[in-house]
């Protein structure tokens, strides 16, 4: 079975160090300007507490898989080479829930603000990680633990 996963070419783009805490962080902060900058309503509803249950759950899985890292003593660093092959949960339902979390936590504020400007940075992450920074991760967890690693990929989703 062969995954179906599109492979990306080694390009400039994909030889940049992108750094996803930061990345994210940098798309708040434009984000959340053009929604200030940008004539919308300001009301308080029932989307502030849904984007809040939103925000909380993607940094709780987040977290969550950041600490399995942690416990196991390998990387987190995008760049870094892992000393470790984690494949439990939450890594059994998607390959990438760092990523996941944080893609989750910028459209749950996104809906917390409701802000249609605010949904690029959930959009921009996820293009960004998903052509640029997971591509890279997957040579090198492919080129350290080989057949096993491939195994996994097709088991389990890039994402969700």
């Amino acid at each position: 079975m062969e995954s179906t996963e599109p492979q990306a070419p080694s390009t400039a783009l994909t030889t940049m160090k992108i750094h996803p805490p930061l990345l994210a962080g940098v798309l708040l902060l434009i984000t959340l300007a053009l929604h200030f900058m940008l004539p919308e309503a300001r009301t308080a509803g029932w989307y502030q507490v849904i984007g809040l249950v939103v925000v909380a759950a993607g940094v709780g899985v987040s977290c969550f898989a950041a600490a399995i890292f942690q416990a196991r003593e390998t990387t987190k660093n995008p760049y870094g080479e892992p000393t470790a092959f984690v494949a439990l949960s939450p890594y059994t339902w998607t390959r990438n829930p760092m990523y996941f979390g944080i893609t989750t936590a910028l459209f749950g504020l996104a809906v917390f603000f409701s802000s249609i400007a605010m949904l690029l940075a959930p959009a921009v992450f996820f293009a960004v990680i998903d052509r640029v920074v997971i591509p890279r991760e997957e040579e090198t967890m492919e080129r350290l633990f080989g057949q096993d690693y491939r195994d996994y990929t097709y088991r389990v989703r890039r994402w969700i």
